[in-house]
């Protein structure tokens, strides 16, 4: 009996070893679900990651971090804007393990939120894989942006190269994981881990981006529109004000000759008036034109400063510090 009790009593301390050990090499792990336990999502936390169809792991990385929809005040509290003109809409604050997303109202954005929240969450992923998951994640990230870069996503990469220095594999795996398709199967599978159907995220991503691209789309078409107008204004007037300074010498000329008497014949004055009649309805036909074409030209410019109206609306819903001034 006494040496039964000795092996078990063995055994019980080879227990206490064994989960002692597992607790030094996962403590990160422990400490992770002890968080998610002790959050409780509400229910447009909840919605958010249902609709960006987070996995169980996604939502044990999201959920670890308490995250938090706020108004402008808060937001500007909790997330700090390194550049005044680049507003942003979420932040992951690794010191303190939280998520925070600016609540923009605007439902033109819709789906902005959702997307939002999964690049946050990617950023809680990428602080725990360790030094070999970051090292391989970062070639296929870099292999699969030269695959779909494009001068905007080249122009924000510069950004978070001033903003945030050393953070670009972070930022292209949170930021191709929600808004690129055709990572490479490597990524997808990896993704696949976080994201149920990251074509619904995408899609979600390509409805409020459109909604930029398109206003920014018409703007540009409007601007060049307006350029070549402009530029045929210019030309066509040129042309009249030199062809009415000739007709206006002409017909001082054709005044003086006829008050001196000076025509051959009846028939050479009326040939000469009936020739100058004709000029000056030309001119006048011209100017009449002009101004047609002037009034399309202001009406083409209401239509681009419109634009310009929505494309401030759209920018000023994202930016949380204009919220509050």
């Amino acid at each position: 009996m006494s040496k039964i009790r000795s092996l078990l009593g063995g055994a019980v301390c080879l227990a206490v070893a064994i989960g002692g050990y597992w607790l030094v090499i996962n403590r990160q792990l422990v400490f992770d679900q002890v968080r998610v336990w002790q959050y409780r999502p509400d229910e447009a936390i909840t919605r958010l990651a249902q609709r960006a169809t987070m996995t169980d792991r996604a939502k044990f990385y999201f959920y670890l971090a308490h995250p938090r929809l706020e108004g402008a005040s808060q937001f500007n509290q909790d997330c700090r804007r390194v550049e005044k003109a680049s507003p942003i809409i979420g932040c992951y604050v690794q010191g303190k393990d939280t998520i925070h997303i600016y609540n923009v109202a605007d439902q033109q954005l819709d789906g902005i939120k959702e997307v939002t929240a999964v690049h946050e969450m990617l950023h809680v992923a990428w602080s725990r894989y360790s030094a070999e998951q970051r090292a391989r994640l970062s070639q296929l990230l870099e292999a699969a942006y030269q695959r779909v870069k494009t001068d905007k996503l080249a122009k924000r990469m510069a950004y978070y190269e001033r903003a945030q220095p050393g953070s670009r594999a972070n930022e292209l795996h949170s930021i191709l994981g929600t808004e690129f398709a055709d990572l490479g199967d490597e990524l997808e599978r990896h993704y696949a881990g976080y994201i149920a159907d990251r074509s619904a995220l995408l899609r979600l991503h390509a409805h409020y981006n459109q909604q930029f691209e398109a206003a920014e789309a018409q703007a540009e078409a409007l601007s060049a529109q307006l350029a070549r107008r402009k530029s045929e204004i210019e030309q066509l007037t040129t042309r009249y004000l030199a062809d009415v300074t000739t007709y206006n010498r002409q017909v001082e000329d054709f005044n003086t000759r006829a008050q001196a008497n000076r025509f051959s014949s009846q028939a050479e004055f009326a040939s000469e008036r009936a020739a100058l009649a004709a000029t000056g309805e030309q001119l006048k036909h011209r100017q009449q034109t002009i101004s047609q074409k002037i009034d399309a030209y202001n009406s083409a410019a209401e239509k681009l400063n419109t634009l310009g109206r929505q494309i401030d609306q759209l920018n000023n819903s994202l930016d949380s510090q204009k919220a509050v001034q």
